[in-house]
């Protein structure tokens, strides 16, 4: 009756080793990384270009989905960086990043969208035709490297859809123009942007 006792008990305490050494509902994946969006900086010489940004935040949620990343808010990051002031060096950047649990920093700078007007045809349509670079640069906030670092630029255009002497007196929107500018840039920033890990 003892041996049974001593064999029950040593298997006892190899149940609850395995259980102290591989705890219930332990992670075997690796974490979720961290991905921290600056403000996007706006240099295109327009007005309202609230519907531009959006449009590449609403990208950089496809290309970078919650499910693979966690964004980190920036509050977070500019109770940082608020002792550097606005313009923080690149290494004082990364370190407040780091504290605020970031793996990877985005800086999205919208540069100087150009505009350009004309005619075409025999219609004598309208157009309008909308450049549109964009400089991002992607670190890895680990190691300080530089994960990307480029302008991505796509072309918009525009045309009235009625010819003759009335095509001409209508005007074409550049807000159109850049719009469709927009959707061909957001499949080059999927193209293009590397998938980070």
């Amino acid at each position: 009756m003892l041996r049974i006792k001593m064999i029950v008990f040593i298997v006892m305490l190899l149940i609850s080793g395995t259980a102290i050494a591989a705890p219930e509902g332990a992670e075997t994946t690796g974490k979720i990384p961290g991905i921290l969006f600056l403000p996007i900086a706006d240099n295109t010489g327009m007005k309202n270009t609230g519907y531009i940004t959006e449009a590449i935040n609403v990208q950089y949620a496809k290309k970078y989905p919650a499910e693979n990343f966690t964004v980190i808010p920036l509050e977070d990051y500019t109770h940082q960086v608020s002792a550097y002031g606005e313009k923080a060096t690149e290494d004082e950047v990364l370190k407040a990043a780091a504290v605020a649990g970031a793996d990877y920093v985005v800086r999205t700078d919208l540069q100087t969208i150009k505009i350009r007007r004309g005619f075409k045809g025999i219609t004598i349509k309208k157009w309008c035709a909308a450049e549109i670079p964009v400089k991002i640069t992607i670190w890895n906030v680990a190691d300080g490297k530089t994960v990307f670092d480029g302008v991505i630029q796509a072309r918009g255009d525009k045309a009235n859809i009625l010819g003759g002497s009335i095509g001409v007196l209508l005007t074409v929107s550049e807000k159109s123009a850049v719009e469709n500018g927009l959707k061909k840039l957001g499949r080059k920033l999927d193209k293009e942007l590397p998938a980070l890990q």
